[in-house]
């Protein structure tokens, strides 16, 4: 099919010039905003609540499977969400303090959960012998990485 038939149909949506795709609004973040704590955060899809505005007025209220490596995941996306946070708020010392509280939690989780279930990608594997990264159960199976 050449374009002409399918500009004819209808098959191609046309903009006119210079027309915006859309228009994103973030709401701004007072300093020390309200937070949830790290596991909630990772349901919400967001550490501040101030900042939770649910697609369709869907509110996620589950909670996360009591997995270690759910812990993990909640930790590093509270890392994450507080670097974000820290790029227009350098000066907010609570949240720089709660940002390393993170960093150190979510490395003392990421290692204790290696040497448990195995190395949760290729990067850490370290042994020379052998290619001990197919030899675990991936993170994703759920029966052989619950802990007993």
């Amino acid at each position: 099919m050449d374009r002409k038939t399918n500009n004819s149909s209808g098959g191609e949506g046309r903009l006119p010039a210079l027309a915006p795709l859309a228009n994103p609004y973030v709401p701004f973040q007072l300093e020390n905003p309200p937070r949830y704590d790290a596991p909630m955060g990772l349901v919400r899809g967001t550490l501040f609540p101030g900042l939770d505005l649910p697609f369709r007025g869907m509110v996620n209220e589950k909670e996360l499977p009591d997995m270690p490596l759910a812990e993990l995941q909640a930790l590093g996306f509270a890392v994450q969400e507080l670097a974000l946070y820290l790029d227009t708020h350098r000066d907010d010392s609570e949240a720089l303090d709660l940002y390393r509280s993170y960093q150190q939690l979510y490395c003392r989780s990421r290692e204790s959960y290696s040497r448990k279930h195995g190395p949760l990608n290729h990067m850490q594997v370290s042994s020379a012998d052998s290619y001990e990264w197919l030899d675990d159960p991936w993170p994703w199976e759920y029966s052989k990485n619950k802990e007993a």
